[in-house]
């Protein structure tokens, strides 16, 4: 009886069965280390072949999904993932198959690797499949008008008028009923329509198509751009030079307190850097010709008189308000222009903008930072030329047509507000003109 009763050598059973457990438990542990270090290069792997499908799509047309396809492989394979190796699968979709961009413009890209396990074997897990996915965009080129503004009528067109924008997406981020309001005989008509909140039409106006998307989340700001540095300097001699008669004046680079043109003579400022402490105003029946060079402008720039102003390329980086309204032919080759105050552009059969398509705002004709939420208006007709974008997420723009006014621009605005009798066709910016623009850029977005 006293040999059942003996519990000598328990302690060494009982250590046994605690070693056991807890080699069960490491051997587990390596087995999830491996395949989450595995997940890491499979994620590392899709990543790359998005990018690198999205660019090839960008440069090679999307009418090349093979060749696509191919540089999804070739980058794939050089992370680690060579889809010619038993069980390895590298398969590309454009558009989207599933997530959240289901859409022209972008593509992904799903990886699939067997992972050996080193202990699950024993269950008949020696190998897993880790998968991982990933969607690129060679740019924000489905869109081409995002109202930011989280509550109000983001987009309001009155009166005979229409928007037309039928190889683009136009985003409304309100969250109110009337989000999108169509009043009278216009018309609102786009690739496709997102709306946060919801819409109104009333009259014999249509929005296209019919019916919008509505309850969609919010698009952010596609862009994040940065502002420029103002130039620095004071003034020593000829600081306040102005042409009030009839001859033509010539200005070098240099610091100046203000520029006047109000005769009807021309002043021309020769090419290169110039810092104005104050107003830039050509208000006469003259000319201003303003050379390639990049300009500070502490106060307004104005022009608002019969003459013409021909702008250089550069950047024009204007503290106060910026009122281009005169009757004159306005012309600007490769401009970008950046104001602290209101922005009004207005065209009368004789305007030509166009953006700059190299260099830190490739692609950007007006840039009011979201620190500024003065109103801007354009206004064109037919004949016309506005190319570039306008990033000013806090304004209020009101865009006017009168006749034909074709645009090929980007819309990021606060809100939009379409007037007039005419007819404004945006022909998309970022994929028609210049897909190299900053909307251009290459981005992961799953």
């Amino acid at each position: 009886m006293r040999l059942w009763k003996d519990e000598s050598g328990q302690a060494l059973v009982l250590t046994l069965l605690c070693m056991s457990l807890l080699l069960g438990f490491v051997a587990l542990a390596v087995d999830v280390g491996t395949l989450f270090h595995a997940r890491r290069g499979v994620q590392i792997a899709a990543d790359a072949a998005a990018a690198a499908a999205a660019l090839d799509y960008k440069y090679n047309s999307t009418g090349q999904p093979a060749s696509a396809q191919n540089a999804a492989y070739a980058a794939a394979t050089a992370n680690g993932v060579d889809h010619t190796v038993n069980g390895n699968v590298v398969t590309v979709h454009n558009p989207p198959t599933s997530g959240y961009h289901q859409a022209s413009g972008y593509v992904e890209v799903v990886v699939t690797r067997p992972t050996q396990t080193v202990f699950m074997g024993l269950f008949h897990l020696s190998s897993v499949p880790i998968q991982a996915m990933a969607v690129a965009s060679s740019g924000a080129n489905a869109g081409c008008i995002w109202t930011l503004a989280k509550s109000g009528a983001d987009i309001t067109l009155t009166g005979s008028g229409a928007l037309t924008a039928q190889n683009c997406d136009i985003y409304d981020d309100s969250n109110a009923s009337d989000a999108l309001t169509v009043t009278g005989s216009g018309s609102v008509s786009a690739k496709a329509i997102g709306i946060a909140g919801g819409y109104i039409k009333t009259g014999s106006g249509s929005i296209t198509p019919n019916p919008p998307t509505t309850g969609i989340a919010p698009a952010a700001n596609p862009l994040s751009l940065t502002a420029p540095t103002a130039g620095t300097g004071t003034c020593s001699s000829n600081c306040n030079p102005a042409n009030t008669g009839s001859g033509n004046m010539t200005l070098n680079p240099g610091t100046y307190s203000s520029i006047t043109n109000t005769g009807s003579g021309k002043i021309t400022l020769t090419p290169g850097n110039y810092v104005i402490t104050g107003n830039l105003s050509n208000i006469g029946s003259g000319g201003l010709i303003l050379g390639a060079g990049n300009y500070t402008i502490g106060g307004s720039f104005t022009s608002t008189g019969s003459g013409s102003l021909t702008l250089g390329g550069g950047l024009y980086n204007v503290a106060g308000n910026l009122s281009l309204t005169g009757s004159g032919p306005l012309t600007g080759a490769g401009v970008t222009f950046y104001t602290g105050g209101s922005t009004t552009v207005t065209g009368s059969g004789n305007m030509n903008l166009t953006a700059p398509t190299t260099g830190t705002y490739n692609g950007v004709l007006f840039y009011q930072p979201s620190s500024n939420n003065s109103a801007m208006a354009i206004t064109g007709s037919g004949g016309d030329i506005f190319q570039g974008i306008v990033d000013a997420p806090s304004a209020a723009l009101t865009l006017t047509g009168s006749g034909s006014f074709t645009v090929s621009t980007d819309l990021i605005v606060d809100s939009l507000s379409i007037t007039g009798s005419g007819t404004v066709t945006d022909t998309n910016y970022a994929v028609a003109t210049n897909p190299n623009s900053v909307l251009g850029k290459l981005v992961l977005v799953e």
